[in-house]
């Protein structure tokens, strides 16, 4: 039933890729005290430009190459692990959705396959979603903090059997752009994330968006 559903999907709708945290998802402040207090876990001191930074590539392996020792990169995962929901769920720093999410995907999704590609964890992200109501409009969700972000977008696409040259890919950092670039995707780089205009604009995406009203104009 999926496939003959995606099937019929297909022949009317090109396709969206989202990153989730900083385009859908306010998270900075729910994730940058979780990964400061497990570097400090470590007895590493981090910044907020330093995490940030992590996202110009694959941000696991950037968490790797900063810690750059294999054991204590082990203790400094298992901590994040253990406190990830107390960050994502604890009142002070819960995950919830930018303001404009919700209706702006209510939207889309009349003209869009929708899908997500995140680092995050899929449960999470199906549990925000289904929160405000808009779970139904997506259709694929992927959520790995072991594959990179290429690895998800290919993916998506052999699911829907999309060409890339039809995709958008919505996100907020540059290394989001890169990992779209290699597979020719259509990149949208918006403002109000991780990633600053400035530095986005450094890798040319093929539209910049600063609010969700301009990106409903870009996409339609």
């Amino acid at each position: 039933m999926f496939f003959f559903w995606v099937g019929i999907m297909k022949k009317n709708k090109n396709l969206i890729i989202f990153d989730f945290d900083g385009v859908l998802a306010d998270t900075f402040d729910t994730f940058y005290p979780l990964i400061k207090n497990s570097m400090n876990h470590i007895g590493l001191p981090f910044k907020p430009d330093q995490y940030r930074k992590l996202f110009i590539g694959n941000v696991h392996q950037g968490f790797k190459d900063f810690i750059n020792n294999e054991e204590t990169y082990l203790i400094f995962k298992e901590f994040r692990s253990a406190n990830y929901d107390k960050y994502y769920y604890d009142k002070k720093t819960k995950a919830k959705l930018f303001p404009e999410t919700t209706e702006f995907v209510k939207k889309i999704s009349a003209k869009y396959i929708l899908t997500i590609a995140s680092y995050g964890k899929q449960g999470n992200i199906k549990n925000i979603l289904k929160e405000n109501g808009i779970e139904g409009c997506f259709g694929l969700i992927l959520a790995d903090s072991t594959n990179s972000k290429e690895a998800m977008i290919k993916e998506i696409l052999n699911q829907y059997h999309v060409a890339p040259e039809k995709t958008f890919f919505v996100t907020d950092t540059v290394g989001d752009i890169k990992a779209a670039k290699k597979v020719r995707l259509k990149t949208v780089a918006v403002t109000w994330g991780f990633h600053n205009k400035k530095l986005l604009t450094s890798l040319k995406p093929d539209h910049i968006s600063t609010n969700f009203q301009q990106l409903l104009k870009i996409l339609t």
